[in-house]
């Protein structure tokens, strides 16, 4: 049998470090690859690499061609080098002062020169031999050829990591921007825009109208091919990402009908292919988990929500499992066409490899949104069982390469960082839970108090109100806030559901020590979002609200509004039916706060539209606007700039809207700088229907026995283009928040890129309304 037949294999994988082997080393390591090829008559039996450190015959023959085919810098480097892989291997490679004499320049005259496959293996040579100039010619093709191509193959991996870099480093700086613009603009004194800040406004403008609020194609929606994005912005990258994948999968192979290691050039092709794309594969590993974790640090850089950063995580994940998929064919492609492929197939890391690949195929099918929103729990253990089954595939897959310094830590890499990242956010949730829920309290009766709970279910709105009193009596609510939620003391309590902070207000608490000073409107140490706000009053059967100026002791209690659907929220719905008033004492751990809050009150007019529960995200921006307009001008606080806020909000039940009419809106309802209407797409109880004029115009503020109510949808985009008209020819600036079903958002989005289109400067921010 022919030497390199049973070593090609061998010999790739001693030659994985060619992606770092410097150039000076390539000289010395192709002499001592092409000795793989020449039987010596005194070659150990211990096999090639003995052979390549300790036959006298073999290795006085590599200096001997290394004298004359390497210059000296390269002779010892590349000496150096293989002293370093002998004794990797455990063998010490002969020194040259011990064959110093088979090494003059009339010792190496006298030897004779060999070509390829010229000495058979069943007569070996039986004395030093020098390697013919087309021999080593074709040896250092080979091998450079093989650096070159393994060189390419983790700069291409690294060319994502490059290209997401960049991307993030846009929206970092495109939310400096836009805080400097802010800025300037929050400041009294500098209400009009300098000269040499409008041509900041006038980029920001464009990229804002037709990048982040114009869809992929405007008149198809979000839809684009089979794909969802939400502005243009995502579709670019995402779509420059996978034409950035593809072509790096794509290029630069140089095959050649000389190659000791595979001579045909289809064999070569296929070989780089299965090795580019399994390297990239790998290399973006770190990326889906980076994109996916809760606590992200790109998020905090850029701004950008969770639903960005999640449509990032599926196309890599689209990208990488066709990389893993075409990495494991193009290699069941070069077995079957070897000999006996059966046997290589039952190694144990190739099993692993088709593990590893099998589950990233079938985690793809439980992520798709149809799955996604109707069997959540599911579609979150699967995932979560799934990942690490590929981590642990992968590691297996790769364990031949352990001891092998360059190729093993570049897959470590791959695989580590991706555990490193995991367990950070894992780290950081556990803080935030335990943060959240459990607090000491420190004086005579020292206690722990823990977050308690209670769920009430009303039937004519088929909506659970959650009231939660968290733990902790440092936590800070904002709008724009989102927590996930979690039942322990149930089957699955380990899984976890996101909802949007509804709404917050400070009450008497569970036992609080009167030495507590909780924090007040006049205390300058405290964000406003967590002065005492609204509270109930314990004298008025509606549990109505008013503000508190004292200092008397209260604790902060979160609100969610939960349409109970399946899984969880059916089940917390059946909890509650249990009780005859509808409410369950419910155990509740909180995680978080997520999300970013968007900074309207730096607006002079805002625009708040809201489908069914998105009134959620719509609420803490009211209470805030409320809050933020009670301070004084000496205060140390950023006083809202709101002149007028207007709320659309569209539900089914109309008790939905009469009970947060007379609950969390009743003091917006009662402000002249702020107009509601409300429309239900149920049919009225009122036997009257509105007229279309009445429709498409405001409800007057009123209280909640005189709110209008409207029946149908309104026209958003007359509604929206009035609003910008109006805010333009008040010289005011304007922000639209909308917060809803997908048909609704993308309704506003369309229309609100209709008026930028037309010149009119207008803010936009959606609220994600899925998870």
């Amino acid at each position: 049998m022919r030497p390199h037949v049973p070593l090609s294999l061998t010999l790739s994988a001693a030659l994985a470090s060619a992606n770092v082997l410097p150039v000076n080393e390539r000289c010395v390591t192709s002499v001592h690859t092409a000795y793989g090829y020449i039987a010596f008559s005194s070659s150990p039996s211990n096999g090639h690499y003995q052979t390549k450190c300790e036959d006298p015959l073999k290795v006085t023959s590599i200096y001997a061609s290394a004298e004359i085919y390497c210059q000296p810098d390269e002779r010892e480097s590349g000496i150096k080098g293989l002293e370093k892989l002998c004794r990797g291997l455990g063998f010490e490679l002969i020194p040259r002062e011990k064959l110093a004499e088979n090494l003059t320049e009339g010792a190496i005259s006298r030897m004779r020169a060999v070509d390829f496959f010229e000495v058979p293996a069943s007569d070996p040579v039986d004395g030093p031999v020098l390697l013919t100039r087309a021999h080593y010619d074709r040896v250092f093709k080979t091998i450079d050829t093989w650096a070159y191509e393994m060189w390419t193959h983790y700069a291409y991996g690294y060319a994502g990591y490059l290209y997401w870099a960049c991307i993030l480093g846009v929206g970092m700086l495109h939310r400096l921007i836009q805080h400097l613009l802010r800025f300037r603009h929050d400041r009294p004194s500098q209400r009009a825009t300098p000269l040499r800040y409008l041509p900041f406004r006038q980029v920001s403008h464009w990229v804002q109208t037709h990048f982040l609020v114009s869809t992929t194609i405007p008149s198809r929606g979000r839809e684009f091919f089979w794909w969802t994005f939400s502005n243009r912005g995502e579709a670019i990258f995402v779509i420059g990402f996978w034409v950035l994948s593809a072509v790096a999968c794509a290029i630069n192979y140089y095959a050649f009908p000389e190659n000791i290691y595979f001579p045909p050039v289809s064999t070569q092709v296929i070989r780089y292919i299965a090795d580019r794309t399994g390297i990239i594969s790998f290399a973006n590993l770190p990326l889906l988990w980076l994109f996916a974790g809760r606590n992200n640090i790109c998020a905090w850089a850029t701004g950008w929500n969770f639903a960005t950063f999640n449509v990032f995580h599926r196309h890599i994940a689209w990208i990488a499992t066709i990389q893993a998929v075409v990495h494991t064919v193009a290699y069941l492609v070069l077995f079957f066409w070897n000999p006996n492929p059966w046997k290589r197939l039952r190694k144990a890391y190739i099993l692993w490899g088709f593990l590893a690949t099998g589950l990233m195929v079938l985690i793809l099918p439980a992520a798709v949104n149809w799955f996604r929103h109707r069997a959540y729990e599911t579609f979150l253990f699967i995932h979560i069982i799934f990942s690490i089954g590929i981590l642990v595939g992968c590691f297996y897959h790769t364990i031949i390469f352990e001891g092998e310094e360059y190729w093993g830590q570049a897959y470590w890499f791959y695989l580590w960082l991706p555990v490193g990242i995991w367990a950070f956010d894992r780290f950081l949730r556990l803080v935030q839970v335990i943060y959240l829920n459990v607090h000491v309290r420190r004086n005579q009766h020292s206690r722990v108090q823990c977050t308690t709970s209670l769920a009430i279910y009303d039937k004519a709105a088929d909506l659970i109100r959650l009231e939660v009193m968290p733990g902790s009596s440092s936590l800070r609510p904002r709008p724009g806030q989102y927590y996930f939620l979690y039942q322990p003391f149930r089957l699955s309590g380990w899984e976890s559901h996101p909802f949007t902070l509804s709404f917050w207000s400070y009450e008497i608490g569970r036992n609080i020590d009167p030495s507590t000073n909780l924090s007040t409107k006049d205390d300058e140490t405290v964000d406003v979002s967590q002065i005492p706000l609204l509270s109930d009053d314990s004298s008025s059967g509606s549990r109505s609200f008013q503000m508190q100026t004292t200092s008397t002791p209260r604790e902060l209690k979160l609100i969610f509004w939960i349409r109970p659907y399946d899984g969880w929220t059916r089940h917390l719905r059946r909890e509650c039916l249990k009780s005859p008033d509808r409410t369950s004492n419910v155990s509740i751990l909180l995680e978080g706060p997520y999300g970013h809050e968007s900074p309207l009150w730096s607006y002079d007019s805002v625009l708040l539209i809201a489908g069914g529960t998105g009134i959620a995200s719509a609420v803490p921006y009211i209470s805030d606007h409320i809050a933020r307009s009670q301070f004084t001008d000496d205060e140390d606080k950023i006083k809202t700039r709101i002149q007028d806020m207007q709320l659309i909000w569209v539900t089914r039940q109309q008790a939905f809207i009469r009970d947060l009419a007379a609950r969390e809106l009743r003091p917006a309802l009662s402000r002249p700088d702020f107009r509601a209407s409300f429309y239900s797409t149920l049919p009225l109880a009122s036997p009257s229907t509105p007229t279309q004029e009445q429709r498409t115009s405001p409800a007057t503020s009123a209280p909640e026995s005189e709110i209008e109510i409207l029946s149908g949808r309104p026209n958003l985009e007359k509604q929206i283009l009035a609003f910008a008209h109006g805010a333009q020819s008040s010289d005011s600036s304007g922000a639209v928040l909308v917060c809803g079903p997908r048909a609704m958002a993308d309704e506003a989005r369309s229309a609100v890129y209709l008026a930028m289109r037309q010149g009119y400067q207008l803010n936009y921010v959606e609220e994600s309304f899925t998870w």
